[in-house]
C-alpha cells in the first residue's frame, strides 16, 4: 500500500501525537504537521494538501467533530477520529455525509495501522471510479456529439442512419482526425445551411 499521503495529527495533548508519530513515521508515513488546536489545525490544512487528518476527540479549543466536520467542508480529506469507544455511536451518528472514521481509545499500534489502510483502500477505490466515471461522461458526450452529426447528414443530405455514420467514419479515418472533432465540423458546416 502506498503510504505517501500527508497525514495531519491534531491531538490534545502533545505525549499522544508523539506515539502516534512513533508508529508512524518508521513506517513510512508523510506527516505534514502537528498541533494541539483546531484553529491551528485548519490554517495548516490552507497551506497544505492533506490527505488523511488524525484527530481527537477533544482539541485545546473545540471539539474534535467541530474541526473534523470544518474541516471536510472545506479540503477534500479523510478524518480518522480517535474517540473514546463511549462516544463512537454519537460521532458517527452526528458525521452525517462526512468521511468520518472512529478509532475507539486506547490505540493501538495495530489498529491504527489497519484503519489508515483501510482508509488508504477506500479512496484509492474512490479515486479509481472518479475516473470511470469520468470517462464514462466523455464517451456519452463523444456518442452524443456523433449521433447528432449523423442526424444532421440524414436530414441534409437524405442519407440512411447506417450511411450517415459510415460517412462520419471514412471522413474521420481519410482525414486522420478523431471521429468527434469530425462530427463538430459536419454539425458546424450544415448548421447554416
Amino acid at each position: 500500500m502506498d503510504m505517501s499521503c500527508n497525514i495531519l495529527i491534531a491531538l490534545r495533548q502533545q505525549e499522544s501525537i508523539e506515539q502516534i508519530k512513533n508508529i508512524l513515521i518508521p513506517r513510512g508515513y508523510s506527516i505534514i504537521d502537528t498541533c494541539t488546536s483546531g484553529m491551528q489545525a485548519l490554517r495548516i490544512a490552507g497551506m497544505n494538501t492533506i490527505d488523511i487528518a488524525i484527530v481527537g476527540f477533544t482539541l485545546s479549543d473545540m471539539p474534535g467533530l467541530t474541526f473534523a466536520t470544518d474541516l471536510l467542508s472545506q479540503y477534500p480529506c479523510s478524518v480518522l477520529m480517535i474517540t473514546p469507544p463511549e462516544q463512537i455511536n454519537y460521532v458517527r451518528s452526528s458525521a452525517g455525509p462526512h468521511d468520518i472514521i472512529c478509532l475507539p481509545r486506547p490505540v493501538t499500534s495495530a489498529a491504527l495501522l489497519t484503519s489508515l489502510d483501510l482508509i488508504l483502500q477506500y479512496k484509492e477505490r474512490i479515486a479509481c471510479i472518479t475516473r470511470e466515471t469520468q470517462k464514462l461522461k466523455m464517451d456519452l458526450q463523444r456518442r452524443a456529439i456523433a449521433d447528432k452529426a449523423k442526424t444532421v447528414l440524414m436530414n441534409k443530405l437524405g442519407l440512411s442512419e447506417a450511411e450517415a455514420w459510415r460517412a462520419i467514419q471514412k471522413r474521420s479515418m481519410d482525414t486522420g482526425i478523431p471521429l468527434q472533432e469530425v462530427a463538430e465540423a459536419i454539425i458546424k458546416e450544415y448548421k447554416h445551411k
